[in-house]
């Protein structure tokens, strides 16, 4: 039996190594745990708008919370720094881009790319403790009677873009609305159960809380056409060497 020279076994570890090496990179991308909170400001939420304060720009500022372990090819946001969340409506065309971005990550980006959904039940009346509603068939809001009132989710998600290999995003951003049960919110809209947002009474009704969020970015990396192609020519490295052997 012979065996193969060590000129060929040297040439096939560095084409295997280069396989490796450039679909390391090409993988690349934002990935990790994200924590947001208001800080000092909060959001407004109207029957067809989300205003993240503060209000009439378009764009409200929210803080890198604790726990964030988010990295980038750009760098990573450090808790208690700032970033900005852009103003949503039922006008608002998605995705979205530069939904969130980050005041210490220039070119960091998540662009939103969908939003919901939220409960299938839109009867808010005679809710157990921990059961949930939405005020009107269609809204992305889910509304869960707690002791103290209402916990309210606003599930969204999309693509986070950093110049490499885009990742996606999801999570949550949360509330709790004291003294107010799903069933009072709903009137406070004066919305019908099954009823879509055109059978609310109160379109104008508006209600201000504080928030938090949490959003997990993630990637399954996918070799580019290069790393294909060095792919290829290591399975014919290893072919040739075969075929000596034999």
């Amino acid at each position: 039996m012979m065996f193969p020279n060590l000129k060929t076994v040297l040439g096939l570890f560095v084409i295997v190594g280069s396989v490796c090496l450039f679909s390391s990179n090409a993988s690349a991308s934002t990935v990790g745990l994200l924590r947001v909170d208001s800080g000092s400001g909060g959001v407004i939420v109207g029957l067809n708008s989300i205003d993240w304060l503060p209000t009439g720009g378009g764009t409200g500022t929210f803080v890198v919370g604790a726990g964030t372990t988010l990295t980038s090819a750009l760098g990573s946001p450090v808790a208690g720094s700032t970033g900005s969340v852009l103003d949503l409506s039922g006008s608002t065309v998605l995705p979205l881009a530069n939904f969130m971005t980050f005041t210490t990550v220039p070119g960091l980006a998540f662009d939103l790319g969908f939003v919901g959904p939220g409960s299938a039940n839109t009867n808010c009346a005679g809710l157990a403790i921990g059961g949930s509603c939405s005020v009107f068939a269609g809204s992305p809001f889910i509304l869960t009677l707690t002791p103290t009132g209402t916990g309210v989710v606003f599930a969204l998600g999309g693509i986070a873009r950093d110049g490499t290999t885009p990742s996606n995003w999801s999570g949550n951003f949360t509330t709790s609305i004291s003294g107010m049960t799903p069933l009072q919110i709903q009137e406070a809209f004066g919305c019908v159960a099954g009823q879509g947002p055109a059978a609310c009474t109160h379109p104008s009704a508006t209600i201000g809380s504080t928030f938090a969020g949490e959003f997990t970015a993630t990637v399954t990396p996918v070799p580019e056409p290069g790393s294909i192609g060095l792919m290829g020519l290591g399975l014919i490295g290893l072919f040739c060497i075969r075929k000596k052997i034999a």
